[in-house]
């Protein structure tokens, strides 16, 4: 499910992925060694798992998407503008005419995305952190609910009679019937699937960590033709639009350098707009728009929009608060437009006007794209977080400031919504390592996979420095190999360090619908607390002992320390591959590879094998 293959060890505080079983505990590391750590003992070099996913038989030609819908974080209804606000759990409905608030209607479950549904004056949102949708007449100010939809759902379409919804944690896409709010499909897709695009008889799924798109058939039952690989080396694709002539699927994402030996930050970040030649079912290399050669401080593109004519795609930066106006003909800059605080979405409002939704800030702002400025700007909501909280927000999603990065990168591009990108990078001082998930990690020291920083600012700040190429958030000298106290020093790195302690794990889709565990998964459960694979390393209730293990022979080969820090195995169904290098796709492979410190699986049954795993999963 999300992928038993993602994360990498980006920013702020690489500290969780699997160890597993059977640890050998050494003497903890000191509070602030200086680097290099401890070199590795010789052992035999694992290679980086990084070949790029092909598609084997080819999918057929669709027909031109017209009118096409994509799942959008705003959507317009002649002059009803409908946004979702996700800090505030609840949805806005703005006079796009008269450019002001009309209401706002509280929903909970931190919303992602809706669909309008302009005859019967309803939305329809996902609400991610319920696993549900609302269903909201828009009229009446009310909502309703549709309960166990699945899995931290994203996207949202609707047709007349169904919607249809990304399951970011369960891997499907789920069909409901609109009238009775039931269930009736839900067709396995491939990783993490967030971004939908829908044109009659056809539905188009981007996957987040993949650079693939599904293509199903909803005409009747839905069922998946297959998949293709647009870019063998996307990511962060939450969005799929199509273009006014329904010939080409757009999708704003980030390349990170997957078809290549190895993954540098220096050489590997690359925004880009991917095109899918939707005639030929291939990618379209050739009309790929790039962004970061048209701008070099382009960061998170999350969102796009074309004109009616289609001469003018409009693509939201949600890392570096602005919209960029390109000719998708030719890939000319046209115009870089300011906006608020992580634009999240855009769409074309008619009367030569854009909406932008900016995520943080609350607001909508209205681009005259005649001028390719901003005109006006609409209060959506107050965002109610701690205000601390909320600056540390908008930091962990901010590449545009020269403190937290060169432009190119920011905290959420490795981490969305707190978690990890799958990549395993070695632009670290010793050696590879694979990108952890932030839930829950803050309240576990010591930092970093060797466990070398003690303090959660120390960990933020040097990744921001070496790492993301920041200038910092402390003003002054800065030294992570020393025994000073960086807390209290800046304002922002406070906020931001707070933000990151706030992140929680994302609860397992491998749980039973009312959060028990399944039959497979408690006998997983007894045998794990019986010690007999071993685990006493990640003793609940916090699944780590807090303390650094010798991995010898267990590590890549460019590695230059010997002891790395327990990782929680809270989330463990979100976070493959597995160890500090990312060489372990599954936890089966993991737990029955020849390695000296986590084989167990040779003292086990098939049966007891997968047990343990349920249950891992399910933590």
């Amino acid at each position: 499910m999300i992928r038993l293959i993602r994360r990498a060890p980006w920013l702020v505080l690489a500290l969780i992925a699997l160890t597993a079983c059977g640890c050998r505990p050494q003497t903890p590391p000191p509070i602030h060694p200086i680097y290099p750590a401890t070199p590795t003992p010789a052992i035999t070099p694992v290679p980086l798992q990084l070949t790029p996913v092909t598609t084997p038989i080819p999918l057929p030609a669709l027909p031109p998407l017209t009118g096409a819908q994509s799942s959008k974080p705003l959507a317009l209804a002649g002059d009803a503008l409908v946004v979702v606000n996700p800090d505030s759990d609840s949805l806005t409905v703005i006079d796009a005419a008269a450019l002001r608030t009309q209401i706002e209607i509280p929903l909970g479950g931190s919303p992602r995305t809706l669909a309008l549904d302009a005859d019967e004056r309803r939305a329809v949102v996902t609400l991610w952190d319920e696993n549900a949708l609302a269903v909201v007449d828009l009229g009446a100010g009310e909502s309703s609910r549709i309960e166990g939809v699945c899995h931290l759902p994203y996207g949202v379409v609707i047709d007349s009679r169904r919607a249809y919804v990304s399951c970011l944690g369960s891997d499907q896409i789920a069909v409901i019937d609109l009238e009775t709010g039931e269930v009736r499909a839900r067709v396995g897709v491939g990783d993490a699937p967030v971004g939908l695009a829908l044109s009659g008889s056809w539905l188009l799924a981007a996957h987040l960590y993949t650079g693939a798109v599904t293509v199903l058939n909803v005409e009747r039952t839905p069922f998946a033709l297959g998949a293709l690989t647009v870019e063998t080396d996307g990511e962060l694709a939450r969005t799929i639009i199509v273009s006014p002539d329904g010939q080409r699927a757009y999708i704003p994402q980030t390349r990170t350098g997957l078809a290549l030996i190895s993954l540098q930050y220096m050489q590997d970040w690359f925004p880009v707009v991917s095109v899918l030649d939707l005639a030929g079912m291939t990618g379209d290399r050739d009309a790929r728009l790039t962004l970061s050669s048209l701008d070099a401080n382009a960061n998170m593109p999350a969102d796009a929009a074309f004109s009616p004519d289609g001469a003018a795609l409009y693509v939201a930066l949600a890392g570096s608060d602005a919209v960029l106006a390109l000719d998708p003909s030719s890939g000319h800059l046209l115009a870089r437009v300011p906006v608020g605080a992580h634009p999240t979405g855009v769409i074309w409002g008619g009367d030569q006007r854009l909406f932008v939704l900016n995520a943080l800030d609350g607001t909508v702002s209205v681009i005259d794209a005649r001028r390719n400025a901003v005109t006006a700007t609409i209060t959506a909501t107050n965002i109610p977080l701690d205000p601390t909280l909320l600056r540390g927000k908008i930091l962990f999603h901010r590449a545009a400031a020269p403190q937290m990065s060169d432009g190119a990168i920011s905290c959420a591009t490795c981490h969305f919504e707190g978690g990890a990108d799958g990549r395993s990078w070695i632009n670290f001082r010793s050696g590879p390592r694979n990108t952890p998930a932030l839930g829950g990690a803050a309240a576990l020291p010591p930092y970093h996979w060797a466990g070398d920083m003690t303090e959660l600012h120390d960990s933020i700040e040097d990744q921001i420095r070496h790492v993301m190429l920041g200038d910092g958030l402390i003003a002054g000298a800065f030294d992570a190999t020393t025994a000073a106290v960086d807390a209290g020093r800046s304002d922002d790195l406070d906020a931001l360090a707070a933000y990151v302690a706030s992140l929680r794990p994302w609860a397992s889709p491998y749980r039973l619908p009312d959060g028990d565990l399944s039959d497979a998964a408690r006998r997983g459960m007894e045998l794990f607390m019986s010690g007999s694979p071993g685990c006493g390393c990640h003793a609940p209730p916090l699944y780590t002992d807090l303390q650094a293990h010798d991995l010898a022979g267990a590590a890549f080969s460019l590695e230059t320390t010997a002891a790395f820090d327990t990782p929680t195995l809270r989330g463990l169904w979100a976070t493959a591959p597995y160890m500090h290098d990312g060489v372990v796709a599954s936890l089966e492979e993991l737990l029955s590879r020849t390695d000296p410190i986590h084989s167990v699986a040779g003292d086990l049954t098939d049966q007891q094998l997968d047990d343990l795993i349920a249950f891992l999963l399910s933590l």
